[in-house]
C-alpha cells in the first residue's frame, strides 16, 4: 500500500466531500479518518490514529506558535473593534471626502490601514463608504465592487501584519519539511508573491473599474440589473424562494448599520431554509457563525455582540492606527532581527528569518502595549477582555482547520504520497503544465466551497510534490496555488467577503456575486495563460 495509488486516497476523498458540504473541514475530517483506518484496520486502532495524528501535529512547536499567533491575531482584532478604533477610523475617512474621485481615493487608500483581513476590511470600510457614495449618487454595487477587489487580493499579498501571512507560511512550513528544499518557509512566501498573479492582475483591474473605465463599470451595472430584475419574477412564482427572499430583506435592514451579525443571519436563515450560503474559515474578521447562538427568523434581529459593546465607546481613530503600525513596525524589527546574523542586508536578513517566530514575537508585544494604552484611556477591562476573548474565540475556525491539513498531510506521508506523486503523476503532467492546471483547478475549488483556506490547504501538498519531481518552479507553483484560492475568496458567493459586503451593502448576494464573476473570470483566463507562457521559461 505503501508509495502506491492508494496513497492519493486521503486527499482524492477531501475535495470531493468539500465539495459537496460546501464546507472543508468535514472534508479534511473524513479524509483523516480514511488514512488512519489504512494504516491501522481496525475501528479502534484508527479512530486512536487519527487522535495520535492530531496530538502529535499539534505537539510540534512551530505548529503551536502558529496556533497562538492566529489567536492573539484575532484577538487584537476584537480589541480594535471593542475600543471603538474602526468607528473612529470611520469618521476620519468621512471628514476628508469631498468629491466621487476623492472617495474612491479614499476607498484605495484605506486598505493601508485596513489590510490585515479581508473581512475586517468590510466591516470597516463598507458602511461609512456606502453613506458616503449615496450622498454622491454613485451607484452601491461599484462601491461594494471596489472595496472587495481590494480586500482578499490585497490581503494575499501583504508580506507581514496579516492572519493571511502566519496561515500560509505554516502551511508552507509542513511542505517544506516533507521535501527538504533547502530554504526557509518565510523566503519560499517572498517568493512567490510575485507570482499570485490573479492577485495583482485583479488589482490592476479594479484600478480600471475604478478610475477610467466608467463605461465598462456601467455596462456590469446595467446586466446586473436585468440579472436582479429576472431573478425577482423567479422569485416570485415560488412560495420558498420568496421566503428566502423576505428574510434576506429582514437582515438586510438591520445590515445599515454595519453590523456584521447581519452576515451571521443571513446564513444561518439560509441555512434554515435549506441553502447553504458559505463556508467560515476565512472569517478572519468577525463573521464566524459561532457568534451568535440562536436562530434568526423573519421578525427577529440577532445584533453582533462586539457591536453592541463598541457602541458604547467613544470613536477613536488612533485605537486602530496605534496598535496596527506598531504591529508593523516590530514585525519588521523582529523578523529582521532573527535573521540578521545569517545574511548581510535587510532584505538578506528577511529572507532569512524565523518569521512565525517574529510575528508571535511582534503581535504578544502589541497587545500587551495595546492594552495598557486602552487602560490609561480608562476602557473598562471587562470591555477589554470581552473583545479579546471573542476576537480570538472567532479564530478557531481556522485553527481546526489547520490542526486537520497538518494531520492529513502527516498521514499521507506515511502512506507513501511524495514517492508516489514524483514517481507517477510527474510522468503525466510536464512541467510547464504544472501551474497552469493547478490554478484552473484551485479557482473551480475555491469557487464551489468558498474557502481560500481550504483551496490552499488541499493543493500545496500536490503541488509541492509536482514542482519538487518534474524540477518546475516552486515559487511559481505555490504562488499558482495561493493565487487559485484568491480567486474563490473575492468571486466565490459562497465565500464569507460577497456574503458579508453583500449583507452590509444591501445587495442580492447572487446578485452581487455574477457581478464579480464578471470581472474576475477575464482575469483568471489572462492569468492561466501567463501560467503556462511563466511554465515554459521560468527555471
Amino acid at each position: 500500500m505503501h508509495g502506491s495509488v492508494w496513497s492519493l486516497l486521503p486527499f482524492v476523498i477531501v475535495i470531493p466531500v468539500a465539495m459537496w458540504t460546501r464546507q472543508v473541514i468535514p472534508g479534511l475530517a473524513v479524509g483523516l479518518l480514511a488514512g488512519a483506518f489504512m494504516l491501522h484496520p481496525s475501528p479502534v486502532g484508527g479512530l486512536m490514529g487519527t487522535l495520535d495524528y492530531l496530538v502529535r501535529e499539534l505537539a510540534v512547536p512551530g505548529n503551536l506558535r502558529l496556533i497562538l499567533f492566529l489567536y492573539g491575531f484575532g484577538a487584537l482584532v476584537g480589541l480594535v473593534r471593542t475600543s471603538g478604533g474602526v468607528a473612529g477610523f470611520a469618521m476620519w475617512l468621512e471628514k476628508r471626502i469631498r468629491s466621487t474621485r476623492g472617495a474612491f481615493v479614499v476607498t484605495w487608500l484605506s486598505g493601508l490601514a485596513t489590510f490585515m483581513a479581508p473581512d475586517f476590511r468590510i466591516i470597516t470600510v463598507a458602511p461609512i463608504m456606502k453613506s458616503v457614495f449615496t450622498r454622491l449618487k454613485v451607484p452601491t454595487k461599484r462601491v461594494a465592487v471596489v472595496i472587495d477587489i481590494t480586500a482578499t487580493p490585497l490581503s494575499a499579498v501583504v508580506p507581514i501584519g496579516t492572519a493571511f501571512v502566519g496561515y500560509m507560511v505554516g502551511l508552507l512550513a509542513v511542505a517544506n519539511k516533507q521535501h527538504a528544499l533547502g530554504t526557509t518557509p518565510f523566503r519560499l512566501f517572498l517568493e512567490s508573491i510575485p507570482w499570485n498573479l490573479f492577485a495583482w492582475a485583479a488589482m490592476l483591474a479594479g484600478l480600471w473599474y475604478t478610475f477610467w473605465h466608467r463605461a465598462s463599470a456601467q455596462r456590469v451595472e446595467r446586466v446586473s440589473r436585468r440579472q436582479t430584475q429576472k431573478a425577482s419574477r423567479v422569485d416570485g412564482d415560488d412560495s420558498d424562494a420568496q421566503s428566502r427572499s423576505r428574510a434576506r430583506g429582514d437582515i438586510a435592514t438591520g445590515a445599515s448599520t454595519g453590523s456584521p451579525a447581519s452576515a451571521i443571519a443571513a446564513r444561518r436563515l439560509a441555512t434554515e431554509y435549506g441553502e447553504e450560503l458559505g463556508s467560515s474559515e476565512d472569517g478572519l474578521g468577525g463573521l464566524d457563525a459561532g457568534k451568535v447562538a440562536a436562530k434568526a427568523n423573519d421578525d427577529e434581529d440577532f445584533p453582533d455582540p462586539v457591536e453592541l459593546v463598541a457602541e458604547k465607546s467613544a470613536p477613536r481613530a488612533s485605537n486602530l492606527l496605534i496598535p496596527l503600525a506598531l504591529l508593523l513596525c516590530l514585525t519588521l524589527f523582529f523578523t529582521w532581527w532573527s535573521g540578521h546574523a545569517k545574511a548581510p542586508g535587510i532584505f538578506g536578513a528577511l529572507a532569512q528569518a524565523d518569521a512565525s517566530t517574529a510575528m508571535l514575537e511582534a503581535l504578544i508585544v502589541t497587545l500587551v502595549v495595546t492594552v495598557l494604552l486602552y487602560s490609561v484611556r480608562r476602557q473598562p477591562i471587562a470591555r477589554t477582555m470581552f473583545g479579546f476573548m471573542s476576537g480570538g474565540n472567532e479564530m478557531m475556525g481556522v485553527i481546526v482547520l489547520l490542526s486537520l491539513v497538518w494531520a492529513v498531510t502527516a498521514v499521507s506521508a506515511d502512506l507513501g504520497f511524495v514517492p508516489f506523486t514524483e514517481r507517477e503523476v510527474s510522468r503525466i503532467v510536464p512541467p510547464a503544465f504544472i501551474a497552469p492546471a493547478l490554478f484552473a483547478c484551485g479557482c473551480i475549488i475555491s469557487y464551489v466551497i468558498g474557502s481560500s483556506f481550504g483551496t490552499w490547504a488541499m493543493l500545496l501538498p500536490l503541488g509541492f510534490s509536482l514542482a519538487a519531481s518534474t524540477h518546475a518552479s516552486i515559487p511559481l507553483v505555490v504562488g499558482a496555488v495561493f493565487a487559485s484560492g484568491t480567486f474563490g475568496g473575492f468571486a466565490s458567493p459562497l465565500s464569507d467577503n460577497t456574503v458579508a459586503m453583500a449583507t452590509v451593502m444591501k445587495l442580492p448576494i447572487m446578485s452581487y456575486a455574477k457581478t464579480k464573476l464578471m470581472i474576475a473570470l477575464p482575469v483568471a483566463g489572462a492569468c492561466t495563460v501567463l501560467y503556462a507562457v511563466a511554465g515554459l521559461t521560468v527555471a
